[in-house]
């Protein structure tokens, strides 16, 4: 995969953001430099510089801001070995830790999105690898894109789906059902709602709503 192919898969990615009406912003160079915030002071009072070798960090690294949420955004390269994968997560997890040193509070709102190599959703290793990765909370959150041979927006869309920026409905639907929440109090029989493992957050807002008796269309 070239450099050129990694800028056009980021930046499908953000298109797709994008056309769910996501906030999508730059993010401080810093989050994607090579120094953590407390070397960067260190320097400026003794002078020296603290240097990091080049296989500590990932070849290349992006960084935005989504819907406020700062988020770095890789690529996987090279087969599904579990050596060649562990080196390069092990770099973008010291990325991650280079980043939340600059982020103060929101340190624990980063999140790393990385992007697998063409056609490894159709590879068992690759989803294996995948699901390995993303349950490694270390650092960060971590979420992978895998896809076919030809990605699309439409794919990227599918990937959002699964992360904060997803939307449970569109906006104009989800500002409407917020405004019937804000106007009723809990009905009887939310408690048990709540406790309902099976809903997700679009079945709890829509049973509460039932349980008021609010007709929404």
């Amino acid at each position: 995969m070239t450099a050129g192919d990694e800028y056009d898969l980021v930046a499908m990615l953000l298109d797709a953001a994008r056309a769910i009406d996501a906030a999508v912003a730059d993010a401080s160079p810093s989050l994607r430099g090579s120094r953590f915030n407390s070397e960067v002071l260190s320097d400026a009072i003794s002078g020296d510089f603290i240097s990091r070798r080049e296989s500590d960090l990932p070849k290349r690294i992006f960084a935005t801001m989504l819907d406020g949420f700062p988020v770095l955004i890789g690529i996987l390269e090279g087969p599904p070995n579990g050596e060649i994968i562990g080196s390069q997560l092990r770099r973008y997890r010291n990325q991650a830790t280079i980043a939340r040193s600059w982020l103060g509070s929101d340190a624990t709102n980063l999140h790393l999105f990385l992007i697998g190599p063409p056609g490894a959703l159709l590879d068992a290793a690759w989803r294996q690898f995948a699901a390995e990765i993303e349950a490694d909370d270390r650092a960060c959150r971590k979420l992978v894109w895998l896809f076919d041979a030809n990605p699309s927006v439409s794919n990227a869309s599918e990937f959002l789906e699964r992360t904060f920026v997803a939307r449970p409905w569109p906006s104009e639907q989800r500002t409407e059902l917020l405004d019937s929440m804000a106007s009723i109090s809990l009905p009887d029989g939310w408690e048990e709602a709540l406790q309902n493992q099976e809903l997700d957050f679009t079945g709890l807002v829509e049973q509460l709503i039932a349980l008021e008796g609010v007709d929404f269309v």
